[in-house]
């Protein structure tokens, strides 16, 4: 049965009398909870005690309090879910939960702790809280995306990550999509290239997203998708978000334009296994995306880089000649630009960041449409 420790000041709010607390529960059904004030409303929030995953019931009401159960219930599967874990384990979990939950006084201090930090995670996100949305399903990635270090302190993990690994442990596999898996080249001197598995109902307009991440790029510049060339190698349909200028520029030269925000994977690759994507149109940097094979029942949850090779230019650069001058340059301390150059790439010879921060960075923008908050997040603020 699950059970979950309240403080003092949910159960005061809460009205009830606690049930004495059950020795030696599975950790995987043991959640602290606590009640706060955010945007002037009231707000669950709930913890693991294991993981440190957790979710929130915002805006909590009066008449809530006899709705609980089925709140908690709610609230729980659309935490799964919102790790894009298949309907068919969180059935099974939540059948092992036997709702109703058992509400009684929070553990130790270790759970009092987790559950504390768990509610400043949230507090960072109070300003990007949708106000009709009770469980802030897409803030839920970010939240629960918080880093720990093992019990030898040698090395760090994400509470996501742990609560994947108890899941898995009981449940076995936890992720199903059609997925495909792609190569993705950038045409330079010295060979660059980026393998990554990819669900197949992702629009082109993501891809983007996640080229702009495996390549390092920060999205400074235009980009478009070439979908078909002619028999001249002339673009003859391009994918990008289109602009009022489109049929007067594009139309004339008999190029069709579609909206890269429309058009899936699974569309554009049941007619071609080879697409390319340009970045930058002054300095140049041309991808070439090709489809390696398709996975019918990927156990993934998100986007996930599985090679790296050769390392990425930073903007501005000059195009694939200029990133050969800078990586020589940066290479002779004798160059008498070299000192200038090392300030301009921020201090660093360095161009590429390991793929597990890739990995962690994909899974944090895709899970819940995460990305689509940051996008517009970030337009805002632009």
């Amino acid at each position: 049965m699950i059970q979950i420790g309240c403080t003092k000041k949910l159960i005061d709010y809460l009205g009830i009398s606690p049930e004495q607390a059950t020795k030696g529960i599975d950790p995987l059904f043991a959640f602290s909870a606590n009640l706060i004030v955010m945007n002037r409303r009231k707000c669950i929030v709930i913890a693991n005690d294991s993981t440190g995953c957790g979710f929130l019931l915002y805006g909590i009401t009066a008449g809530d309090k006899k709705k609980l159960q089925e709140l908690l219930e709610a609230g729980l599967r659309n935490m799964l879910a919102s790790e894009s874990i298949s309907q068919e384990v969180i059935d099974r979990y939540i059948a092992d939960c036997c709702f109703p939950a058992s509400l009684c006084k929070t553990g130790d201090r270790s759970s009092v702790a987790r559950l504390n930090k768990f509610c400043q995670r949230i507090e960072r996100y109070e300003n990007c809280f949708e106000p009709d949305d009770r469980f802030q399903t897409v803030l839920l990635p970010m939240i629960n995306d918080d880093l720990r270090f093992t019990s030898d302190k040698k090395d760090v993990y994400a509470t996501y990550e742990e609560q994947e690994r108890a899941l898995k442990e009981k449940y076995g596999k936890l992720y199903s999509t059609r997925a495909g898996v792609f190569d993705i080249s950038l045409e330079l001197e010295t060979p660059c290239l980026r393998c990554v598995t990819v669900p197949m109902n992702f629009s082109l307009f993501y891809l983007h997203d996640i080229i702009q991440n495996l390549f390092l790029w920060k999205d400074y510049h235009l980009h478009e998708f070439i979908l078909k060339r002619s028999k001249s190698g002339r673009p003859i349909q391009l994918a990008r978000i289109p602009s009022p200028e489109d049929d007067d520029i594009y139309g004339a030269r008999g190029c069709e334009i579609v909206d890269e925000r429309e058009i899936t994977l699974e569309e554009v690759f049941s007619k071609t296994d080879r697409i390319s994507y340009e970045y930058d149109f002054g300095d140049g940097w041309t991808h070439e995306i090709r489809l390696v094979e398709i996975i019918e029942d990927a156990d993934l949850p998100a986007p996930v880089c599985t090679e790296l090779k050769g390392d990425a230019p930073p903007e501005d650069c000059g195009g694939p000649g200029g990133f050969s001058e800078l990586i020589r340059i940066l290479q002779d301390k004798k160059d008498p630009r070299h000192d200038e150059l090392v300030e301009w790439n921020g201090g660093s010879s360095v161009f590429q960041k390991n793929i597990e921060w890739i990995n962690s960075d994909l899974r944090r923008r895709y899970l819940a449409g995460a990305f689509q908050l940051h996008y517009e997040i970030t337009y805002d603020e632009d």
